[in-house]
C-alpha cells in the first residue's frame, strides 16, 4: 500500500506527497507504460497524470530505486521530489487518478526496467 500519511495539500486541494521517503516514482509516457504493464507479473500502484498531451504514468517503486535508475524516456523521482497523488478511490478522469489502486503497493524496479526495455 502506498502510504500517503506524509501529505501536503496544494491550494487546489490536491494531495502532494514526498518521493524518496516511503517510495520512489518512475514517470513514463502512457503508451509505453501501458505496454510495459502487460509484462509485469506483480504490478504495484500506478497513477495517471492526464494533464499533458500524452498522459504520464507514475509507477511506485521501492525507496532508493530512483538513485540508480537509467532508462531512456523515463524520469525517476526520489528524494527532494514531490508527486501529486489522486484521491484514494479515484479510478477515472478528470484529473489525476489510479490506474492500479494504491493498495497494490510497489512494483519491483528491476521488473519495471525489464518490462520497459522489452517494449522499446
Amino acid at each position: 500500500m502506498i502510504d500517503d500519511s506524509v501529505l501536503r495539500l496544494t491550494a487546489a486541494g490536491l494531495r502532494l506527497a514526498p518521493a524518496g521517503v516511503e517510495w520512489d516514482v518512475v514517470k513514463v509516457g502512457r503508451h509505453w507504460g501501458v505496454r510495459a504493464i502487460e509484462q509485469i507479473a506483480e504490478l504495484g500502484a500506478v497513477a495517471v497524470d492526464p494533464s499533458r498531451r500524452e498522459p504520464l504514468l507514475y509507477f511506485f517503486v521501492p525507496k532508493g530505486s530512483a538513485a540508480n535508475w537509467n532508462v531512456p524516456q523515463t524520469t525517476a523521482l526520489g528524494r527532494e521530489s514531490y508527486v501529486v497523488l489522486p484521491p484514494t478511490r479515484k479510478e477515472e478522469p478528470p484529473g489525476p487518478y489510479w490506474l492500479v489502486p494504491q493498495q497494490k503497493g510497489l512494483t519491483s524496479a528491476a521488473d519495471l526496467q525489464r518490462a520497459l526495455e522489452s517494449v522499446r
